[in-house]
């Protein structure tokens, strides 16, 4: 599931940003960095996505599931001019 939000203060002037959420192997795979404890944003390394897919697994095994959540700060008609095209 995904939805726009608009009048943000954004990496641009534009302030739109969409955010994402769904299974995590997924919406990770799509990822190219994550947010620190302290809400920086650092590079998605290979060893910090297997790391997370070691978390997944492991729930996965204790019959848990795991939830992602995921933004892009957007650009004026990315993904069409209403953002609504893939």
């Amino acid at each position: 599931m995904s939805t726009v939000l608009e009048n943000l203060k954004t990496s641009n002037s534009y302030g739109k940003r969409l955010h994402v959420k769904g299974a995590s192997e997924i919406v990770m795979g799509c990822c190219s960095h994550y947010l620190d404890l302290d809400g920086n944003v650092k590079d998605l390394t290979d060893e910090m996505k297997c790391n997370l897919e070691n978390v997944i697994t492991e729930y996965a095994k204790g019959a848990l599931r795991t939830i992602c959540f995921g933004y892009k700060d957007l650009l004026p008609n990315e993904c069409g001019p209403e953002h609504d095209q893939p």
